[in-house]
Parts: C-alpha cells; sequence; structure tokens
C-alpha cells in the first residue's frame, strides 16, 4: 500500500533528525513553534471534520515542547541503528507482533488526512485554552524554521487526565517549605510522540494511539461495510450469517482484520466452488455443514470461529508446487 520505498523513507527520517538538531541552535522567537488543539466541527456536515486552534504559550515552553520532539525522535533513530527495533512500511498486524517498529506511512494513505492538511499550510489559528468545550481529540506539536520552508508536525493523542486538579476540591503547587494554594488547572503535556509528519510521510511510534488520531476504526468499519455485502452477494451460505457480522463489528482486532481483507481483495472473486475446494483439499479450521436445503455451508459454534472464517476469505490457503501438499498461511506475502 506504500508508495515510498523503504530506504527513502528511512533517509527521510534522518533528515528529520538533521531538521531538529539544526534549529536547535535558532531563537526559538525567531520560529513558528505552536501547540496545537483538534476538536471536532460539530456544524459541519462531514465527519471528522476538525477545527484547530492554538495554545497562548510563554517564552520558556516553546523550547521545552520543541526539546521534547527532539528527544524522542533521537530516541527512535539511536534504537534504530543499534537494531533495538524495527523500521517498517506501515502495516496494521505490526499491532499484534512481538516487536517494536518506527513505521512509516505516506499521508495519500492515511484516511481522512484530508482534513488535517491545513497544519501543513502554516496558518496561524486563533487562540483557545484545554478546557474549553468540546473536549480535544488530539494535540499537535508545530515546529516550522524561520522560512517556514521545513515543518514538523508531532501528533499526540489527548486524555483528560492531562488536566490535573479537574475534579479536585483544592489545588496546591508543592514549594521549598509550603504548599501553596493554586486556583487554576494545571495542563500536563505526555512525555511521548504518538507520530510526526515530515516532508510527505508519517513516521508511527505508538501505533495504536495513531490509529486512534486519525480514526482507523472508521476506515475499518467502511471496509468492513464492502467486504461483508460482497460476501452476502456471494452463492456462498452460512448457517448464521447474522452471527458472523456481530463478530466482526463486536471487535476491533477482527475489524482491523477485515481492513487487510478488503485490501487484499480476493474475496470478491470467491465462490461456492472455492469453498468447496477449500473444505476437500485443506486441513481448514473453516467448519461445514449442510444446512436445511441440503447444501455445506459455513458454520460458526461461537463468534471465536471468525478468524478461521476471515483466513478463508483472505485466501490464507496455498499449494506447494514443491511436495504437491497445502498449508495454511497466516503471514500472506507476495513471492512476486
Amino acid at each position: 500500500m506504500s508508495s515510498a520505498s523503504r530506504s527513502d523513507a528511512r533517509d527521510h527520517f534522518d533528515e528529520l533528525v538533521a531538521f531538529l538538531q539544526r534549529i536547535e541552535d535558532v531563537d526559538t522567537t525567531d520560529l513558528g513553534i505552536d501547540l496545537l488543539l483538534a476538536r471536532l466541527d460539530e456544524e459541519s456536515a462531514k465527519d471528522y471534520d476538525y477545527t484547530f486552534e492554538r495554545i497562548s504559550l510563554d517564552q520558556e515552553l516553546p523550547e521545552d515542547l520543541e526539546n521534547l520532539v527532539r528527544e524522542k525522535v533521537e530516541h527512535k533513530q539511536s534504537a534504530l541503528e543499534s537494531d533495538n527495533i524495527r523500521f517498517s512500511d506501515y502495516g496494521i498486524e505490526n499491532r499484534d507482533r512481538d516487536q517494536t517498529f518506527v513505521q512509516y506511512e505516506p499521508t495519500e494513505n492515511i484516511p481522512q488526512f484530508e482534513n488535517f492538511e491545513r497544519l501543513l499550510d502554516g496558518e496561524r489559528f486563533s487562540h483557545t485554552t484545554y478546557t474549553e468545550p468540546p473536549k480535544p481529540e488530539f494535540q499537535t506539536i508545530r515546529i516550522r524554521d524561520g522560512d517556514n520552508d521545513q515543518m514538523a508536525i508531532a501528533f499526540l493523542n489527548y486524555s483528560r487526565r492531562q488536566i490535573m486538579g479537574r475534579t479536585s476540591r483544592a489545588r496546591m503547587l508543592v514549594g521549598s517549605e509550603k504548599h501553596r494554594k493554586v486556583d487554576d488547572s494545571l495542563i500536563s503535556i505526555p512525555n511521548r510522540v504518538d507520530s510526526i509528519y515530515y516532508n510527505g510521510l508519517m513516521y508511527i511510534f505508538d501505533q495504536s494511539r495513531f490509529e486512534k488520531i486519525f480514526d482507523y476504526l472508521a476506515e475499518y468499519e467502511r471496509c468492513a461495510d464492502d467486504v461483508i455485502d460482497r460476501i452476502e452477494e456471494t452463492d456462498i451460505p452460512f448457517h448464521d450469517f447474522e452471527m458472523f457480522k456481530e463478530a466482526v463489528y463486536g471487535n476491533n482486532r477482527v475489524l482491523r482484520l477485515m481492513y487487510k481483507v478488503h485490501d487484499r481483495g480476493v474475496y470478491e472473486d470467491m465462490d461456492l466452488d472455492d469453498a468447496t475446494y477449500i473444505r476437500d483439499n485443506f486441513d481448514t479450521d473453516v467448519k461445514f455443514e449442510e444446512n436445511g436445503d441440503g447444501v455445506m455451508s459455513i458454520k460458526m459454534d461461537d463468534k471465536r470461529d471468525v478468524w478461521a472464517v476471515l483466513r478463508f476469505f483472505n485466501d490464507d490457503h496455498l499449494d506447494s508446487p514443491l511436495t504437491n501438499e497445502q498449508y495454511i498461511s497466516l503471514s500472506k506475502q507476495d513471492a512476486g
């Protein structure tokens, strides 16, 4: 799905590090360093249309935000160079692997990214606060050079826990000898970066938070709708198609797999002959049983069987030309 080569994406990541290091010696008052909040535009007819507003910062905070972004990116670069983590194009299956990744994804592949493009224009947004309604969906740290020629945008998921004392009766600031009462709420910025944009690519440090910020769940559900509608149109019968649908929409992990099934697209051409071939030639965990019309149908004993059914519709079965044996392949990769 990715249109950037791994080597090019890796080179761009090093360029991102160099950019952040280069501006370290520049007076932050000469830079465009913005802390921006994104809120859903409740008046827009479009889904996931955001308004962006800027937090007013005192003189010390922009440098702290710049340092936060640079330190997190430098840490990832160091881990990559020492082979402690892997560099990979973005894949939904990476979330469930027992490895740590820096992933990359061209922005044209990111659902809803057109709703974020205003951030790239260098627009100076109006002021807001964290406590204004509605609650922020996420926050960004936007860093531009003095000429506005280069830009990095760090994305951080938002949590209400960032507003300290929001539900407290009294708030106190710890001093050297006494605790002092504070009337205003205190705002904390997480010590992390979930993903960062640079030069047309998004680098993903925390996949779960990245997918939440860019609302991949809505994209997964849209893809699931397409797959289920197409499967329902085929001549492959189910004993209980409603159970299958409930199993898909009731589990976010299953929805992520449906996104992969949709992307691969093999399900579009499957028919009853394919189901018969799988049943007769593979030791598959897809269950078949005659329905009331005497036709062999896909049978789910419970919703956990949805994984086996989706492996079938994702074409996770292959014939070996060397041994003439059949296999179930759970890590489908094209050999060409």
